[in-house]
């Protein structure tokens, strides 16, 4: 049973108000630029991306009317390779983990402001990175450019994006309960749509294994070889109802959460309690 005392500790770590959810953004830029200056992880086009991207945002949000958060309910800020996004959380229980850690339970979430991520063509991508255009369009086409994205019959590169390292990086695709087909040489087919993918490299043989939700997925042959696993990332990354690890770029603020909703976007009806006007924002 977690403390009473740990409870209240955890709850003023997260922003319920306009003022703590700027604080928290404010505080979020300063750790890009110190990161940026001081261990740098990202190329400089990918931090003064995201850097100007988070101060736009925090502009944006002083300008809106905020309301305070009600009891089991607060603000959290999640920026994708798509958008740049304010949510509202609801708590449903709050628990601790076997290292001691406070992790929260996440029962219901919905988005009340959208910032788009600025996109690059092909061409402007491969400039900025001092490459060809073929590269970048050969790094989509084996899965190695997972946050692009599909527009029309275009591919778009978000601004804040590195170029890919060298090898494999395990990677989780996660779908928003949309129906999608497998291609036809996997010899797969889904009694139901799979919620999380998991694609990794075998540890002891030559290949790739796939988990549909969590399963091991059934194949003719017990592992995806090279060009099967290109094939089935290029048909995710381009289904625009399928994100993935790396599509997500960061998540304010940094606490543990477990979600346990059906699905990555909620529509319809909201559960929200006694005097709370869904139409304030």
């Amino acid at each position: 049973m977690i403390s009473k005392d740990l409870v209240e500790k955890a709850w003023k770590t997260l922003p319920t108000n306009k003022q703590s959810v700027i604080a928290t953004l404010d505080n979020a830029s300063k750790s890009v630029v110190s990161e940026m200056r001081n261990t740098p992880q990202h190329t400089l086009q990918y931090y003064n991306a995201l850097s100007f991207l988070l101060d736009k945002v925090i502009v944006e949000i002083a300008s809106r009317n905020i309301f305070d958060a009600p009891d089991g309910w607060f603000y959290s800020f999640e920026v994708t390779n798509k958008n740049a996004a304010l949510y509202i959380r609801h708590v449903s229980e709050i628990q601790e983990d076997e290292d001691g850690n406070v992790v929260f339970d996440i029962d219901e979430r919905f988005r009340l402001i959208n910032y788009p991520v600025g996109l690059l063509t092909v061409e402007q991508f491969a400039s900025r990175s001092k490459i060809e255009a073929g590269t970048v369009r050969q790094w989509i086409r084996r899965g190695k450019l997972r946050n692009a994205i599909k527009v029309g019959g275009e591919w778009r590169i978000p601004e804040i994006t590195d170029p890919p390292t060298r090898g494999f990086s395990p990677v989780r695709y996660y779908n928003n309960g949309h129906f999608f087909s497998l291609p036809r040489e996997l010899g797969v087919s889904l009694n139901q749509h799979p919620c999380v993918i998991d694609i990794y490299r075998a540890k002891e043989e030559k290949g790739y294994m796939v988990l549909f939700d969590y399963a091991p997925a059934i194949l003719p042959q017990k592992l995806l070889t090279d060009a099967e696993r290109e094939k089935l990332e290029l048909m995710l990354i381009g289904n625009p109802n399928i994100i993935n690890s790396a599509s997500v770029v960061g998540k304010w603020p940094k606490v543990k959460e477990v979600e346990r909703l059906m699905s990555i976007r909620r529509s319809g009806d909201m559960r929200l309690p006694d005097g709370w006007d869904e139409n304030l924002f």
